[in-house]
This record gives C-alpha cells, sequence and structure tokens, in this order.
C-alpha cells in the first residue's frame, strides 16, 4: 500500500529540519565482554517514522534514500566525534537503495571526514550483493581506500551472501540474529565459517540476548558480539572500558576491467584445442559445479545464444543453490529468482570470448576460450583452471558489466 500524502510530508520534513535522532549499540568482543565499538543506528520523531525500518522504507518510495543515508551518517558522526569514547570503532551502514545510484561523493566525504583518525568499519547487506553488484564492488573498493573496514551485514540465511564472501573479501561477516537463536546446523552457516576462517575474517554475532546465546555465538567461532544482552541502543556512555582485541583486517580484492581470458592469460598456460575439446572441459567445470553444489556463483558466456537457450541450458544449476549469471550478445537485462542475463555490447571483447565460471566456498574452476583468426582449423585458444583464487579474480573481470 502507498503511503498517504500526509506520510510522504512527514517524511519531507524529518529531511527539511533534521530530525533523525543516532542511537548506538555496543559490539564487544566475547573473549572480555568489552566494547570494540558502537553501530551508529537512526531514529526517527515520535511516530509513524520513528523506527528505522518505517524511515527507510518512506525514503525508497520517496527515491531519497541517499539524501536518508547522508543525513544518518552526518548526524551520527557528529555526535560521535563529540564524544569521549571515539577512540572505539564506529560501524555505520549503506543502505542497498544508495548503491543503486552509486556511492555519492559528499557521502564519501562525509566517511573520510569520518575515518580521520578513528576505526571505521562500513556495513554493507547481502541484499546489495545480487541486486547491485557492480556498485557493491565499487564501494567497498571506494570505501577501503578511505582505509575502514568492510563488514557484510545479516549472513547467514539467504545463500547469496555467502556467495559474495569471496568476491566482497569482507573484514568482518555479521550472522543474522536467527542464526543464534535458533543454533540449528545449517549449511549455509556452515558455509559462512568455513570461507570465514579461510580468509582469516571476523566473524560477530548478532541478536545476543541471553547468556546461552553467548555460548552458541562462541560454538560458532564468534569472536565479537552484539545485542540487548550487551546494550540496548541509545546515547553514547560516557566512559567505556575497552576491549583489548583489535578489529582484523583482510583487504580488498583487485576488480580488473579486462575480461576472463585476458586476465587468466597472464597467470595460466594458453594452450590452441579444437571447439569439441572446449565444449567438453566447459562440461566437466558445470558438472562440477553442480556436484559441489552451492552456496555459490555460476558465470557462463553464452555468445549468441538467446535468452531461452541459456535459461534451458542452465537453469536447472538454481536448484543446486547457485546463482547463475548469463552473458551473452543477443540477451536482455531479465532477473529471475537466482537466474539472471546481462547483455554484452558488441564492441566489448568479452563478445570474442566463451566460457564458464564457478566460484564456491573455497573452491573454483573455470575455462575461458577466444577465437584465433591464424588458428585455420577452427581450434580456440583456452585457458584452463582450477585454483579457486585465480577463478574469482576472473570472476571480478565481470562484475563492472553487470549493472542489472
Amino acid at each position: 500500500m502507498r503511503k498517504t500524502v500526509r506520510g510522504l510530508d512527514e517524511f519531507d520534513a524529518v529531511l527539511a529540519d533534521g530530525l533523525v535522532e543516532p542511537v548506538f549499540q555496543p559490539i564487544v568482543a566475547l573473549a572480555d565482554g568489552r566494547p570494540v565499538g558502537f553501530e551508529a543506528l537512526s531514529r526517527g520523531p515520535k511516530g509513524d517514522l520513528h523506527e528505522a525500518s518505517a524511515l527507510f522504507a518512506a525514503a525508497a518510495e520517496a527515491g531519497r534514500g541517499p539524501e536518508l543515508d547522508r543525513m544518518c551518517v552526518r548526524i551520527a558522526a557528529e555526535s560521535f566525534r563529540a564524544s569521549d569514547i571515539s577512540d572505539l570503532a564506529l560501524f555505520v551502514n549503506i543502505n542497498p537503495e544508495t548503491l543503486a545510484f552509486g556511492l555519492p561523493g559528499d557521502l564519501t566525504r562525509s566517511y573520510a571526514e569520518l575515518a580521520q583518525g578513528r576505526d571505521v568499519v562500513i556495513e554493507v547487506t547481502e541484499q546489495s550483493v545480487m541486486r547491485q553488484p557492480s556498485q557493491l564492488l565499487k564501494a567497498v573498493r571506494d570505501s577501503r581506500l578511505l582505509n575502514v573496514w568492510i563488514a557484510l551485514d545479516d549472513v547467514g540465511v539467504e545463500p547469496a551472501g555467502v556467495a559474495a564472501m569471496p568476491l566482497v573479501n569482507p573484514d568482518i561477516v555479521k550472522l543474522d540474529r536467527s542464526v543464534v537463536h535458533t543454533a540449528a546446523p545449517s549449511h549455509i552457516v556452515d558455509a559462512v565459517l568455513e570461507e570465514a576462517r579461510g580468509q582469516g575474517t571476523q566473524v560477530l554475532a548478532e541478536g545476543i540476548e541471553r547468556p546461552e546465546h553467548v555460548a552458541v555465538a562462541r560454538s560458532l567461532g564468534a569472536t565479537l558480539g552484539q545485542g540487548w544482552l550487551f546494550g540496548r541502543p541509545g546515547p553514547l556512555p560516557r566512559h567505556v572500558q575497552r576491549s583489548t582485541q583489535p578489529l582484523t583486517r583482510v583487504g580488498s580484492r583487485a576488480m580488473s576491467t579486462t575480461t576472463p581470458f585476458e586476465l587468466l592469460s597472464m597467470i595460466s598456460e594458453v594452450r590452441a584445442v579444437s571447439t569439441a575439446q572446449f565444449a567438453g572441459r566447459a562440461a566437466q567445470v558445470e558438472s562440477h559445479a553442480a556436484q559441489a553444489g552451492g552456496p555459490g556463483v555460476f558465470a557462463v558466456n553464452v555468445g549468441d545464444d538467446t535468452y531461452g537457450e541459456a535459461h534451458r541450458r542452465y537453469d536447472y544449476l538454481t536448484s543446486h543453490d547457485l546463482d547463475v549469471v548469463c552473458f551473452g550478445g543477443r540477451l536482455p537485462v531479465h532477473v529471475a529468482g537466482r537466474f539472471r542475463c546481462v547483455p554484452v555490447a558488441d564492441t566489448d571483447p568479452l563478445r570474442r570470448e566463451r566460457g564458464v565460471l564457478f566460484v564456491g566456498v573455497r573452491d573454483g574452476s573455470g575455462v575461458v576460450a577466444r577465437r584465433a583468426a591464424h588458428l585455420g582449423d577452427g581450434s580456440v585458444h583456452t585457458v584452463v583452471s582450477d585454483q579457486a583464487d585465480h577463478v574469482i579474480k576472473a570472476m571480478l573481470t565481470l562484475i563492472p558489466r553487470y549493472t542489472a
């Protein structure tokens, strides 16, 4: 149901008059129960827009999400800088709707000003991962240039967040509160923890409300916690005994603007093979992806295949818990659940290539090929890789093309 005119007027008044109040919730080290930082949250004026969910929903409907983001960051930063505890880390959020427009310059400047001499953690939600992957990774890269940490929020329920972990390379993953509350085995949670261990990512458990939740969080490998047991959102305290536990830093992956073949050909052997041999190797990668299952991402360059052909060929992989992204010259921009199509421009060198890439949890394989006119027998130059890190780098070359 759309908001009433009165409701939209109320939201306009929030922005015009700056009627947003920051509140802060502690994030603690589970080892000693002391804070390592505070997450900045926002509250609107008393009434329908008081809760953050209603406030940001109104901003999205009005198309003014980035404006609200800027206001929230500015007000929270001013409050944090004025406190006596600004030597702790400040966790702030990027609204997914803001990423749809790219990270605004003035919001970047707000983060830059906030980060001067302070530890800042920017949280991005797994909602952003497959909706705006290009904008997400650009925001991550720009943010890390400001020397901030990156946290992937609300992870452990939907497979998209796990699929994004190898690409985003977060410093911190925040387990959704439901993970601690159910304490039930989950292949998604297991995948998150395996990826985190492999990359040295710090795990933060949300929703800790009772002592038994702390035990569950520790059993999952979490070293940080957040929840009502440690403090509800409210004003910043005047004094805090800070934990000695540091925040770990993983670092960003480079996102090349070349193609999978161009990147892999620089680090792996190139061979001339027949088109039949290439097709056989591609089928092996596809079979590997189906057997390994997800969470993961399967990307395929289908060349001049139509949408119908691509959908019939690869949609079944979504039932294996994989996000499937098809790139091709005759494809429309299309999203259907976990199956997506991305058109490739005639001038894009990707049009000269074919290939399949699979990235899973601590796993990856791929084969890419490029036509070569001088090979008169119809052979193609091919690169094969079973090194996950190399395949991830190849996958990242596709992300700038994906703006759906």
